[in-house]
């Protein structure tokens, strides 16, 4: 790509040859042999313009000065020179020593009105004096030195002016295309630039948020604590980077990076301060989230574990041998596995408790009818439905063991219900026994009855009875119906 500079400085040399030359026209008389003898003596640059045509295209390409006899101004050619000075650019005046004939006392009215059609002449009389005309076109030459000099400003400072413009125009360009919100500041933290993206996100109007308003839209909580940090890298000259919550458009907050940088002069003072704020409420929530998770499933996994070690020691300690007690230790924990599973499937959220019941019972369906089961399907938590499960799954065995399962005619009735629905309602569960085996009280309370009474109750923050009638074995389980999932 051409450097604009380097072309302004090419067209500026090819241009020296007219721009500090003087065209001469004196068509009478020995007047420009004169001329250009004196100005070759004192090493001024000239050229002869034989007529009035001639020297107008001189005047179109920029000549330095002209030296003109008084009589060659007269004729239609003049118009033409005269409208060559109309169009001239806005920096150019082209200078005229014009030689005159006789006093200006006595010039006629016609003479002056010429004199005034060349803009920016003086008035030499003649015989020629050499000192005056050489001091004339000295003078002449210098004021036309200063009109290049200050077009060639002129003409850098559009460059620069273009330069900036298409700088400023990419930089929106960018900063309008990204998904962040950015902004600067002055070097003293005066905020007065935003991008498009932080009214879009903040749905605040354009330049409410200039200067020091832009902490007014961050949460409360977080306000002091970034006013502070900002502080102190205008202070230092620190990099800026806080977490926040800005306010949304829809009102809502959310967690924010914010971040700027300073950018120093080559003395290394700060001219401005360019930050951005990216969003990362998503990200912000799923880590907040992931940290609830494991401290979920660590209380989970300890809360497994407890159980498992419970259900372990008190087997080993009340079987009558190993090999008893390894059936039931594998059985137990089987079943919580199969817990476990549908607490997955349900992302240990909440299942429903019908689909518990009717998971625990499968193992101890034989297609002879001996269960009856009725209840809405209501939901109930995580622990809850751990709980629940494990409790079926001893009252199941027992009644296969000693009660109803054992034999054919067997029946067992399962129901549960919210009783008086109100604000004291009562979460009830039944399971009960009958047309089995007659029935004992036990002699010792074994680790599935513990369990029952006692576990099963403090999940559901209830209260839980087993009650050993001879016509069958009969559970009852009673909780405030918000324990369904607390």
């Amino acid at each position: 790509m051409n450097d604009p500079q380097a072309v302004l400085r090419q067209k500026h040399a090819s241009a020296l040859n007219l721009t500090m030359s003087v065209a001469i026209l004196a068509p009478r008389g020995r007047d420009a042999e004169v001329a250009r003898q004196l100005l070759d003596k004192e090493n001024i640059a000239s050229v002869m313009a034989p007529s009035l045509e001639i020297l107008t295209s001189y005047v179109q390409s920029q000549i330095g000065a002209v030296l003109v006899a008084e009589e060659a101004l007269i004729g239609t050619e003049i118009e033409a020179l005269q409208r060559s000075l109309q169009v001239q650019p806005s920096w150019s005046d082209v200078p005229f020593i014009v030689l005159a004939n006789g006093a200006a006392s006595s010039r006629s009215a016609g003479a002056k009105k010429r004199m005034d059609a060349l803009r920016n002449a003086v008035l030499l009389s003649r015989p020629l004096h050499a000192e005056e005309l050489i001091r004339a076109i000295r003078s002449a030459l210098t004021a036309r030195a200063r009109q290049y000099e200050a077009r060639e400003r002129m003409e850098k400072l559009e460059i620069r002016e273009q330069q900036l413009y298409e700088s400023e125009a990419k930089f929106h360009a960018i900063a309008d295309s990204v998904d962040q919100m950015i902004w600067s500041t002055l070097p003293d933290g005066f905020h007065d630039y935003y991008n498009r993206r932080w009214y879009e996100f903040t749905g605040v109007p354009n330049g409410s948020t200039d200067g020091e308003a832009w902490n007014a839209i961050f949460h409360p909580e977080d306000q002091e604590l970034a006013w502070g940090k900002w502080l102190h890298s205008l202070a230092t000259g620190e990099p800026y980077e806080i977490e926040y919550r800005l306010r949304h458009r829809s009102g809502d907050y959310r967690w924010v990076l914010g971040r700027a940088q300073p950018v120093r002069n080559p003395a290394g003072e700060i001219i401005r301060w360019y930050g951005s704020c990216t969003d990362i409420h998503k990200i912000k929530v799923a880590e907040e989230q992931r940290q609830l998770m494991l401290a979920e499933m660590n209380h989970r996994v300890k809360n497994t574990l407890a159980m498992v070690h419970a259900i372990v020691s008190q087997t080993l300690r009340q079987a009558d041998n190993l090999k008893d007690a390894q059936i039931s230790i594998q059985s137990r924990i089987g079943m919580m596995a199969q817990a476990h599973d549908r607490l997955i499937q349900s992302t240990w959220t909440e299942t429903k408790i019908d689909e518990v019941v009717e998971a625990a019972l499968v193992p101890h369906r034989s297609g002879q009818g001996h269960f009856k089961v009725e209840g809405s399907d209501l939901p109930i938590g995580s622990k809850q439905a751990l709980a629940l499960t494990m409790a079926l799954h001893e009252l199941a065995t027992n009644a296969a063991k000693y009660g109803a399962l054992s034999i054919e005619t067997g029946k067992i009735h399962i129901y549960w219900d919210i009783i008086n629905k109100d604000e004291d309602a009562v979460f009830e569960f039944n399971w009960v026994e009958s047309e089995g085996p007659k029935v004992e009280q036990p002699t010792r309370r074994g680790f599935g009855s513990r369990m029952i009474e006692q576990a099963l109750a403090g999940y559901f923050n209830g209260l839980a009875e087993l009650s050993y009638k001879p016509e069958g074995l009969s559970f009852v389980l009673k909780s405030a119906s918000k324990g369904l999932t607390d």
